[in-house]
């Protein structure tokens, strides 16, 4: 699905296709939703191949149901994958699960630098809202 996801982008910016097919055929093949500000624009922060790969990533549906143990080991996916999509699909799990802010799984493991997973859930589950 990667390659034809190429494809379709590759001739939405040869001119070939139309913005709108374009957005049309992205949604068709992979389900989701590209707006046209991330399809005219990805290139000024990633590859081709890494927008296809964060396009083609499937959700974790049962973030709900994530057990500490089961986000521990999302997290050392998360810290090995190379997938982008993969670490937006685990991130995006994470944050709902223990309810966080956008960012917060990625600022604790690259900005914070805390490897130990466990340690890393132990922060999630804090309440830090402030009331």
């Amino acid at each position: 699905m990667k390659e034809k996801v190429r494809e379709i982008v590759e001739d939405f910016e040869s001119g070939a296709v139309p913005e709108e097919a374009t957005l049309a055929r992205l949604q068709e093949l992979t389900g989701r939703e590209v707006d046209s500000g991330w399809l005219k624009n990805y290139w000024r922060s990633e590859s081709l191949d890494d927008f296809a790969d964060r396009v083609c990533a499937e959700p974790i549906t049962n973030w709900d149901s994530l057990s500490d143990s089961e986000a521990e080991q999302l997290i050392r996916e998360y810290v090995s994958t190379q997938s982008p999509g993969r670490q937006d699909s685990i991130e995006d799990a994470i944050t709902r699960r223990y309810r966080k802010s956008s960012g917060t799984l990625s600022d604790l493991v690259f900005q914070s630098d805390i490897e130990d997973p466990a340690e890393i859930v132990r922060i999630l589950k804090k309440d830090d809202v402030i009331y």
